[in-house]
């Protein structure tokens, strides 16, 4: 052990990595016949979806390319449905909060890289930095979108904000489950998998060392989406399994 643990560690993070891309083919948990289909899930979410915009709260989006079976990197099972992120969610959202309150400041620092779901903040009044900055809310996901914090899987929930409410630095791409109709968790754990980096990093623009992945990138990323009841499976079954590598490392 003393000797390879250098080797030791690669294993565990190459395990970390199996772990997730499993867990999205559907094949970490059993899944339960009489679980809600995604189909009725993607009809929820874009009945939720319609809401937000009739009362005013998000602008509609213009439709999204549909899905080609060229796209399709693997197979999935018939309960699941195959959709684009900025269908089951809102890219970059905006927030209206007021000035004199306070609210959480995440600048990239404080995010922590890898696997692991860990993020810090700063308090400081909604005045001073809703412009300028990238907004998010509690339980949004944050990835960041410039080179090297993409490669390096700065990615998280923001979670327990001043307030509920945030913003923080600006390369940041925020994704917002629609009433988490999909869970954040779920969606953190495709951010985290080599291959949404490698995809990314396939679509960077920009000078060397000013690369970024774009809205767009994100907007169209295909993601497979299982029920809910299965995505809160999968969930804790990842939670319980990084758990286990976390105290192997």
């Amino acid at each position: 052990l003393d000797s390879n643990k250098e080797d030791l560690l690669e294993v565990i993070n190459l395990t970390r990595n199996q772990v997730l891309q499993e867990a999205i083919q559907g094949k970490l948990v059993e899944q339960n016949p009489e679980d809600e289909p995604a189909s009725l899930l993607l009809e929820r979410i874009k009945e939720e979806r319609d809401k937000l915009v009739k009362e005013g709260k998000i602008k509609k989006q213009k439709p999204l390319p549909e899905i080609t079976e060229e796209e399709k990197p693997f197979e999935i099972s018939e309960s699941w449905e195959w959709v684009r992120l900025g269908e089951v969610a809102i890219i970059n959202p905006r927030n209206s909060f007021e000035d004199e309150k306070q609210a959480s400041f995440v600048p990239m620092a404080l995010i922590e890289e890898g696997f692991k779901n860990n993020h810090t903040s700063e308090t400081k009044l909604w005045k001073d930095i809703k412009k300028g900055f990238t907004h998010f809310a509690e339980n949004d996901v944050a990835v960041a979108k410039i080179t090297p914090c993409f490669e390096n899987k700065k990615s998280v929930i923001m979670q327990n904000l001043v307030n509920g409410i945030g913003a923080g630095t600006t390369e940041l791409h925020i994704i917002r489950s629609i009433n988490r109709l999909v869970i954040p968790e779920y969606i953190l754990s495709i951010c985290k998998t080599d291959r949404f980096i490698k995809d990314g990093v396939s679509t960077y623009t920009g000078t060397a060392g000013q690369q970024r992945i774009s809205k767009d990138f994100i907007m169209n990323y295909l993601i497979p989406l299982p029920p809910l009841a299965e995505q809160k499976r999968i969930v804790e079954k990842v939670d319980e399994i990084m758990n286990m590598l976390d105290e192997l490392e």
